[in-house]
């Protein structure tokens, strides 16, 4: 931490200071003022994280430099020292949010005890900002989600230096996926104890099932340097980091959307660290790595769906394709082998791209094992669960875990077997029940209907009432 020795008594800074080396070894970084005016100075510029301010200084005292100090440095944590036991300098301190009036000569137990209040007191206030903070992003993620881009206004709008890492789990098998989501989560949650390197962050999974860290940061350099020991800390290609940064959180939103846009590289090319999205939008060969994978995710989505005529006629289709014979060599083979193995259990070696095709064709082994959906059957049975279970987590990330689906494999074939998206069916499940019960209880707050059809957000559920039906809930209510 910054801390500011105020004092025109350069014995008394450096008695201080040696006190708190002593403490403190080689932990914090000292500015020393002799007088007010030097405080202000300082404190303008280099916005301490702690500050004793000897209450009888020249120029400007303690307290005049405080009163003009706390709107520089709103942060700062404001100690007064002072010689005399006058209870109408401890008002004053206290009036102007001093944490501390303490009587010198000061010593080493007392600082001691005032460091342990100190750490205590931003954990306190760490805890409460990041509370806050998690829970707008969360919250206004989720309801952009639901909206859509063109209707952000659910984001926070204050600016600031945000980071966004985006990790996806390339592993297919759920348990595997759960252990290294709990792995995962415990060491980013760990890292981010209050500190002045992080100053909120938020972890969670985004809609689409993908873990998102986003923070607010000074100096990003130390967060990457963790993340990127994240990805060493499992097997080669088991997790991809992408990352960005903007002053604003909506800035922030687009990212992640871009970033969902551009994930299926993670499969075809990797450093073996996490990935600028600047950087990576800047590959000369960009498009044609993401059409090869969305051919191959067109390919490995009708082997999970039984669709054999398709699995082959594809086959023949990209055996053929120039573009894709071209890209094959330039593209992460080891990485894109693993990534087909742990879909079609079957291990890739060839070198040419011709000859996987080849062996592609001749590995062909449906196995009954597979749990895809097969039929409208199946459909049934995911929409009679939303039906049962609207006003829990009915998210498509739950849903599509519970019937052992990937998120994407289930929202795609939702669409393709009913004509909605699945997040509309949902909207619909939850507005006709909220419907009913207002027409059956017409004293039925708008809080209590939002809570009972799944929604946190009354403004969230007033907002999606208001665009399913042409009412606000209020005046459905009452007509």
């Amino acid at each position: 931490m910054l801390i500011l020795l105020a004092d025109d008594e350069k014995m008394v800074r450096l008695g201080l200071q040696s006190m708190l080396e002593e403490l403190f070894p080689q932990e914090h970084t000292y500015l020393h003022a002799r007088n007010g005016q030097e405080v202000i100075y300082i404190t303008q510029k280099q916005h301490p994280d702690i500050a004793f301010l000897d209450v009888k200084m020249p120029l400007l005292n303690g307290l005049e430099a405080l009163s003009q100090c706390k709107a520089l440095s709103p942060f700062t944590i404001w100690i007064i020292l002072s010689g005399y036991a006058d209870f109408e300098y401890a008002r004053q301190a206290l009036s102007l949010s001093a944490f501390e009036y303490i009587l010198k000569p000061i010593d080493i137990h007392t600082l001691r005890q005032l460091f342990n209040r100190i750490l205590l007191s931003q954990q306190e206030t760490f805890l409460q900002s990041n509370k806050s903070f998690a829970n707008d992003i969360i919250r206004s993620f989720n309801m952009s989600d639901q909206f859509g881009v063109d209707d952000t206004d659910f984001l926070p709008a204050a600016r600031g230096n945000y980071i966004l890492y985006q990790i996806y789990i390339n592993r297919t098998k759920k348990e595997t996926q759960h252990i290294m989501k709990q792995q995962l989560c415990g060491a980013i949650s760990g890292f981010c104890k209050p500190s002045n390197t992080i100053l909120n962050h938020c972890l969670f999974f985004n809609t689409a099932g993908n873990l998102c860290f986003i923070c607010s940061v000074e100096n990003s350099s130390r967060v990457t340097h963790f993340m990127a020991s994240l990805c060493h800390n499992f097997e080669e290609g088991a997790i991809s980091i992408f990352y960005g940064n903007s002053d604003t959180i909506k800035g922030i939103y687009l990212l992640s959307l871009r970033i969902q846009d551009i994930a299926g590289i993670r499969v075809l090319y990797s450093n073996g660290k996490p990935l600028f999205l600047s950087n990576i939008e800047t590959l000369p060969d960009l498009p044609k790595i993401l059409s090869f994978y969305d051919a191959f995710e067109t390919l490995l989505d009708s082997y999970l769906s039984y669709d054999i005529g398709t699995y082959k006629q594809l086959l023949t289709e990209y055996y053929r394709n120039k573009d894709m014979a071209e890209i094959f060599p330039v593209i992460d083979q080891k990485l894109f082998y693993q990534y087909l193995a742990d879909i079609l259990n079957h291990t890739f070696t060839t070198k040419s791209y011709t000859s996987l095709i080849q062996e592609l064709i001749s590995s062909l082994n449906i196995t009954s094992t597979n749990t895809a959906l097969k039929t409208t059957g199946d459909i049934i049975k995911i929409k009679d669960f939303v039906y049962k279970n609207y006003a829990k987590d009915v998210g498509i990330s739950y849903v599509s875990e519970c019937f052992n689906l990937s998120p994407t494999y289930l929202s795609r074939l939702f669409h393709e077997k009913t004509g909605e998206k699945y997040i509309d069916f949902v909207t619909k499940v939850r507005m006709e029940h909220a419907k009913e019960m207002f027409q059956n209880n017409p004293e039925l707050s708008v809080k209590q209907a939002a809570e009972a059809v799944g929604y946190s957000s009354v403004r969230h559920f007033s907002k999606t009432f208001q665009k399913y039906t042409g009412m606000l809930p209020s005046s459905f209510n009452n007509k």
